[in-house]
């Protein structure tokens, strides 16, 4: 029987991406208006932060999750990193967000980024498991694709043509940085998705 999972998180995207790519897994989202400020300088930093946050919260038998996730951007010294939800601001959207993105880039030859995700594992006794995924990219000149949230409209993985948003949730989950990360932590959680 797999472990409830809380998903030190809001945001209802995440918690069915990872749900999906743990064998239709229910993760559960944080309580209204859970919001720790991430003051970390690194993703692991600020992952630990959220899970911490909300372990307190959850009872014993509770798994916590926390992710935290960046994309990184060459040309930009690896901007957005650690501040890429918050990139335009305190209170951007996904599309403030790609849209200064493609600004600073302007006409940059040298397009190439990674998305990078950490991904870690909270339990009752303070004992924690950590899963890492990075996926190699670039940034194309204009947004292409409804699917997805955050970057994908803007990001080309490795060998493909098209954006994130312009792929099923099966095929991007399958390749993504966080399916990568959520495969590892799978195993060491003994959930469906560690053979994926």
């Amino acid at each position: 029987m797999s472990p409830r999972i809380a998903l030190a998180t809001g945001n209802p995207h995440k918690a069915g991406e990872l749900g999906a790519m743990w064998g239709g897994v229910t993760v559960e989202t944080a309580p209204e208006g859970f919001d720790p400020d991430e003051t970390g300088t690194t993703l692991l930093q600020n992952a630990l932060i959220k899970a911490e946050a909300l372990r307190g919260e959850v009872a014993d038998d509770v798994v916590v999750v926390a992710d935290d996730s960046g994309l990184a951007v060459h040309a930009l010294d690896g901007r957005p990193g650690v501040y890429s939800a918050r990139y335009a601001g305190p209170d951007a959207t996904f599309d403030d967000n790609n849209a200064l993105l493609l600004r600073e880039l302007g006409g940059a030859d040298d397009r190439r980024a990674a998305f990078v995700c950490v991904l870690v594992a909270l339990f009752a006794d303070g004992s924690r498991a950590v899963g890492c995924g990075v996926l190699p990219g670039a940034i194309v000149r204009e947004q292409r694709g409804a699917r997805g949230f955050g970057y994908d409209p803007v990001f080309v993985p490795h060998g493909d043509t098209r954006t994130m948003a312009e792929m099923s949730p099966d095929e991007k989950n399958a390749i993504s940085h966080r399916g990568r990360a959520a495969r590892g932590l799978a195993r060491v959680l003994a959930l469906p998705g560690a053979g994926v």
